[in-house]
């Protein structure tokens, strides 16, 4: 694509220039649904522009707002701006590159943790390394300048909107970036809480820094309190310039604000084709200011490079320069160390993924006793003892399986909004969310399994009881995992239908309900991949195999006492170290899914 990114090293103290001519981006629009003649007619026209050469400036110092009614492209063009767009994109950016951090629309914080701790989080991989006090001190005014310091004891779940806002851009300004772009920091916010917001992005702008964000109709009060403003229309820059040279620009092309009208209402309206004047005057004037900025930033770029920021010395937004190849500022050691400790914090403060989760586990265990007491030792209920083995799976398969879909979605979106800025790589958090995990994986089954196995009167040897231990926590973590997986890719609506859907032909295939040996020889492939088959089949060995001595009779009859026996009438003939392998591998799969999953959602961002 044609697409020319100028960079630079300016430091705060000298203001960075950020102009942009020419920015083209168009959509190909899905054609599914429609008939062979639709889509044939529609091929031509199937691509929907969404910004037509727009243009404009951001300037140092100073807070620039981006206008314009919905569909005019203003999300578009900061993400293009900030490098999270190429696919689509033609036209040139002077004085953009690595130094841009993005604030999303909507606060991407980790619930559990307070105030303090998200921006210790944040300067750990930010400024790794920084000492402990200096990291305390960048932490102690940037919460000062955005106000915040007063919460430094609350957890994020439980702050306000604007609040929520402001932490969220007090973790990008950690590291004073060149230029600050923010996607509607004020959407959702009262007329108070949005006031603050812009404050505090009025005072970061006022330290030097390039702060622009994209604004939806704001008040009169809080349209002021901005220093330019840039008005999109139909993908196009009607207005690009200082707030102050609004009214005489418009009124040389036509347009007269009334008196005691709010000005932003008044251009929302002009974009919207609702006021008559010259607007190809106006376009023409926004391209002029445009050039002149662009001017001025190459000439700053000149100044700081030493070189002349020509088209063959800017670097092509292509993939051989693509996102992924900015640098972090942690390493991968500092990054995993960060992680963990936010992550085992988080665990334990989560009443419903931790706590509720492992009381739960420990009260199904004793009502599983109590049901199937004594079915392990008596040969006259060893069809019963099956289904009670059975349930032991299904429990742990779906109580740790469901949770996370609530849960890990919120994660997730969190987790790629920090990749993109560059806090740490995708890889480091899939490993530092593996060992989070496992101690809380290895207490849940431990606290069902021990107690349900004493209580059901199962084998208390002590090589089948850590045969048992063993598969229960293999599929506690398959199920998370499994779980995982699914939040990741799918959200919590559509993850609450998926795992039980996805589960139903593995359970069908588990060889509880029909032997292998009875399934059509065209089906029985299935059952080598239903992991529920593999946990059964080792669960069964466990109990039953390796030479168990017949059961103990209270009965006329018992058909099974011979454990050797029932594992053939099963057909249960099964190696358990093939079947641990057997769910090693699928978690494997699972873990390995979960990352290519969150690389997708990340190329996607960036498409």
């Amino acid at each position: 694509m044609d697409f020319e990114l100028g960079r630079d090293e300016l430091s705060i103290d000298d203001g960075q220039y950020m102009a942009f001519s020419g920015i083209t981006y168009g959509l190909h629009v899905p054609l599914f649904g429609r008939s062979w003649f639709e889509r044939k007619q529609a091929e031509q026209n199937r691509k929907q522009t969404i910004l037509k050469e727009a243009c404009g400036a951001i300037r140092p110092g100073r807070l620039t707002f981006i206008l314009g009614p919905s569909g005019a492209g203003k999300t578009s063009l900061i993400k293009i701006l900030a490098g999270r767009k190429q696919t689509g994109v033609s036209g040139t950016v002077v004085g953009g590159g690595s130094g841009i951090v993005l604030v999303p629309q909507h606060a991407t914080l980790i619930d559990t943790l307070t105030t303090r701790e998200t921006l210790l989080f944040a300067a750990a991989l930010k400024l790794p390394n920084a000492s402990r006090n200096e990291r305390n001190y960048i932490i102690e005014s940037v919460s000062k300048q955005l106000g915040i310091n007063e919460v430094f004891g609350t957890r994020a779940g439980k702050l306000s909107g604007g609040e929520r806002k402001r932490l969220t851009i007090a973790c990008e300004l950690i590291t004073d970036p060149h230029i600050m772009l923010l996607d509607e920091p004020t959407s959702g916010l009262d007329s108070v809480s949005s006031m603050s917001v812009s404050q505090a992005l009025r005072s970061v702008a006022n330290s030097g820094r390039t702060v622009a964000c994209v604004i939806h109709q704001p008040s009169s009060q809080l349209f002021t309190s901005a220093d330019d403003v840039i008005l999109l229309a139909a993908g196009k820059t009607m207005y690009a310039g200082a707030i102050t040279d609004l009214p005489d620009t418009l009124k040389r092309c036509g347009f007269v604000c009334p008196n005691y009208y709010n000005m932003a209402d008044f251009l929302l309206e002009i974009a919207s084709g609702e006021h008559s004047g010259n607007l190809v005057q106006l376009e023409r004037e926004a391209k002029q200011y445009a050039l002149e900025m662009k001017k001025i930033a190459e000439s700053n770029v000149q100044q700081k490079n030493g070189k002349d920021p020509s088209p063959e010395a800017e670097a092509l937004l292509n993939p051989s320069s693509s996102y992924e190849t900015k640098r972090y500022a942690a390493g991968f050691s500092q990054q995993m160390r960060a992680l963990l400790w936010r992550g085992y914090i988080g665990a334990l403060r989560d009443v419903h993924l931790t706590q509720i989760r492992v009381v739960t586990h420990f009260f199904v265990a004793l009502l599983l006793g109590a049901l199937y007491q004594g079915a392990g030792q008596d040969g006259g209920r060893t069809v019963s003892n099956t289904g009670c083995l059975f349930f032991f799976l299904l429990f742990l398969y779906f109580s740790n399986a469901m949770p996370t879909i609530h849960t890990f979605p919120v994660e997730a979106t969190v987790v790629l909004q920090e990749h993109l800025n560059k806090w740490y790589y995708l890889t480091t958090y899939c490993l530092s969310k593996i060992l989070v995990d496992l101690p809380i994986q290895l207490v849940c089954a431990t606290v069902f399994v021990f107690p349900a196995w004493y209580l059901t009167s199962q084998p208390m040897d002590i090589n089948r009881l850590g045969l048992a231990w063993l598969v229960c926590v293999l599929i506690t973590i398959l199920a998370q995992t499994f779980g995982l997986v699914v939040g990741a890719a799918c959200g919590v609506k559509l993850g609450l239908f998926v795992i039980p859907a996805a589960n139903i032909p593995m359970l069908m295939f588990s060889e509880f309900f029909i032997p292998y040996k009875e399934m059509p020889s065209y089906l029985q492939p299935f059952a080598l991949i239903s992991y529920f088959r593999y946990s059964f089949d080792a669960f069964m060995q466990t109990v039953y195999g390796f030479g168990r001595p017949k059961l103990p009779c209270y009965k006329i009859i018992c058909l099974f006492r011979d454990p050797k026996y029932y594992l053939e009438y099963l057909g249960l003939s099964g190696n358990f170290t093939t079947d641990c392998v057997a769910l090693a591998i699928w978690i494997l799969l699972l873990k390995t899914t979960l990352l290519c999953v969150l690389r997708y959602r990340v190329y996607k961002a960036c498409k």
